[in-house]
């Protein structure tokens, strides 16, 4: 008699992220890729307020008590965790598994350890960030960080997008034990993200695909912007990609700069219709003000050259300038400088273009994005 090998069952515990449109479709590629080669079964954990539903996976929906209320800004201004679930460490019972974001930023991850503990489960944390934390975090960090470094000593491996967010970790103190440091990157799908023959406008096309919040930076896009206009070249038009709240005040600017008739806002677009965006687009810039982002890998697998604000993380992706040109941080007159350079010489646009989506195949394909996510947490398995 043959017996049925146990599924591994994975908690991913990330109620406060749940749009499929942001960075999160790169986690979720990853274990789809699990779920479909290995023996693992994966519940995702999110708030009932989102009412949010991921094909391939099952949800749990959690109770919170300062989610989207005016607590949760009070928190984050204090630069203590935020997002706390009454009915979380209850409900994480019976996984093997419990992967979740970083403690010092969020409350639901600091209880996940809580859980990881009472059930001995394993625990994983994953994180991008490359800044140390936001307002006052600065001076109560020092408060909260020896319950953290309790949570960090207990995770069983710490995944990080690049060696930056690894880096903060050890310069923080939260993390000691190098060894269980996995770098992760961004998966990127290359089967979907690739050059794809459409037809090309007669104007100049860069493209931004991020959140429209203050942070993302679309503003600096679009100063850069009215240089490259005010050096002649008014053929240049600039796409945007993306909701949120700062929309209207970047729509303000827009008009209050005279880029009216060469700025397009298109809204939230799903994966799926991403390749073509990319492939229309001349240029792929992005003037993040803390970590570089999936988009970037997915413009390049697309053969879409870029131009990349210094950010966290940025020499993980682009090493040097033979990947993607690399203006100064906050610098606009820089930006517009290196979109010019790459503008006026077309071979140079081309050698970008090929040497990156190399890079990106070799190095961030999801195949290797989900070896090392599955090493993460199957290694040590209880």
């Amino acid at each position: 008699m043959v017996m049925a090998i146990k599924k591994l069952k994975v908690a991913v515990v990330i109620p406060t992220h749940y749009n499929i449109k942001s960075s999160l479709h790169v986690l979720l590629s990853g274990y789809r890729r699990l779920i479909k080669d290995k023996n693992v079964d994966v519940t995702i954990f999110t708030d009932k307020k989102n009412k949010a539903g991921y094909k391939g996976f099952k949800v749990v929906n959690i109770q919170s008590v300062d989610y989207k209320t005016p607590i949760e800004k009070a928190l984050f201004a204090l630069g203590v965790p935020r997002f706390y679930y009454t009915d979380i460490i209850q409900k994480l019972k019976g996984y093997d598994v419990i992967e979740t974001s970083n403690p010092e930023f969020y409350m639901f991850a600091y209880q996940s350890y809580l859980a990881a503990k009472k059930y001995s489960s394993r625990l994983v944390y994953r994180t991008s960030q490359t800044v140390d934390g936001f307002f006052l975090f600065n001076l109560t960090k020092y408060l909260t960080r020896p319950f953290i470094k309790k949570a960090y000593d207990f995770a069983s491996a710490l995944l990080f997008t690049n060696p930056q967010a690894a880096q903060r970790c050890l310069r923080l103190g939260y993390a000691t034990n190098k060894k269980k440091f996995i770098i992760l990157g961004h998966g990127i799908d290359t089967a979907l993200f690739k050059p794809i023959k459409v037809k090309k406008s007669k104007k100049k096309i860069l493209l931004s695909v991020a959140g429209l919040i203050q942070l993302k930076g679309h503003q600096l896009i679009l100063q850069a912007l009215k240089k490259i206009h005010e050096q002649g070249a008014k053929n240049v038009e600039l796409w945007i990609v993306g909701d949120g709240p700062y929309k209207k005040k970047l729509q303000e600017l827009t008009a209050s700069l005279g880029l009216q008739g060469s700025v397009k806002f298109l809204g939230g677009i799903g994966h799926e219709k991403l390749p073509k965006i990319y492939s229309q687009a001349d240029i792929f810039v992005l003037a993040n003000f803390q970590e570089i982002t999936p988009a970037v890998s997915e413009a390049l697998a697309c053969g879409t050259p870029v131009v990349v604000m210094e950010c966290g993380g940025r020499r993980f992706i682009l090493p040097n300038e033979n990947y993607g040109l690399v203006s100064k941080k906050f610098d606009v007159e820089d930006m517009a400088s290196k979109i010019m350079a790459l503008l006026k010489d077309p071979s140079l646009r081309q050698r970008i273009a090929q040497k990156g989506r190399k890079r990106v195949i070799h190095k961030f394909s999801v195949p290797l994005y989900a070896e090392q996510l599955y090493k993460a947490i199957k290694e040590g398995e209880k």
